[in-house]
């Protein structure tokens, strides 16, 4: 009988041991048409990007915001659309991009992002891939972003810019950082899931104990990022 060689599930005090990543390339920031029309240029030469959305948290039993925020990034770069200065122009995005069977756009939770996207335009999505299809496959039951980067990548991401105001009309650079982080983290995730996968690397004996074997893999994989960061 075998087992899933990740955790399928981890203890939060496990993951905040993990060295901490973020996205290190250039950010660009997407507000008006002009910068629409660079960046649909740009990303048409993409063939995959890790993909999310962002909307202001409601505090209100009841009330709910529209997505403010669309966010895409291939390995080096990332793009971050402001939904509502561009609401005239979104659905050129949603066109060139979105609806583009040639571009994958990888996240997680992907389809609950499409519904809300398309309040604000109607389009036809095509590309679209789940994290989460393929994490499952390995054995990890665990679907939340910082869980499966700790899981399958060895590393933790910050998410204390989650319940920010994302309808801001300047958003900070720890909003910027968090934004792009979310979508580039997606994208390796993905890359390293479907490694996993075709390398056929992914399963052991079961163990006893299945608190130690989330332990240990975590302290390897801690190892293995120390190293790759640090040297």
């Amino acid at each position: 009988m075998m087992k899933c060689a990740y955790p399928q599930r981890i203890k939060s005090e496990l993951v905040n041991l993990l060295p901490l990543r973020k996205f290190e390339g250039p950010i660009s920031l997407v507000e008006t048409p002009e910068q629409l029309d660079e960046a649909i240029s740009e990303l048409r030469k993409e063939s995959v990007l890790g993909f999310d959305t962002e909307t202001r948290p409601s505090f209100k039993k009841g009330m709910q915001h529209g997505v403010a925020i669309l966010q895409l990034a291939s390995e080096k770069k990332a793009w971050i659309f402001r939904l509502i200065p561009l609401k005239e122009h979104v659905c050129r995005l949603y066109k060139e991009i979105l609806s583009n069977p040639d571009i994958k756009k990888v996240g997680l939770a992907v389809n609950g992002d499409i519904r809300a996207l398309k309040k604000l335009c109607d389009f036809t999505p095509a590309g679209f891939d789940e994290i989460s299809r393929y994490t499952q496959k390995i054995g990890i039951i665990n679907t939340g972003m910082k869980n499966l980067c700790g899981a399958l990548l060895g590393v933790k991401i910050s998410k204390s810019a989650q319940l920010s105001n994302w309808e801001s009309e300047v958003l900070t650079q720890k909003q910027l950082d968090y934004a792009a982080t979310d979508a580039w983290i997606g994208l390796e995730l993905y890359n390293e899931a479907l490694k996993v996968l075709r390398e056929n690397r992914y399963c052991l004996y079961i163990e006893s104990d299945p608190d130690a074997l989330a332990e240990k893999t975590l302290m390897t994989r801690f190892k293995a990022a120390f190293k790759k960061l640090f040297g």
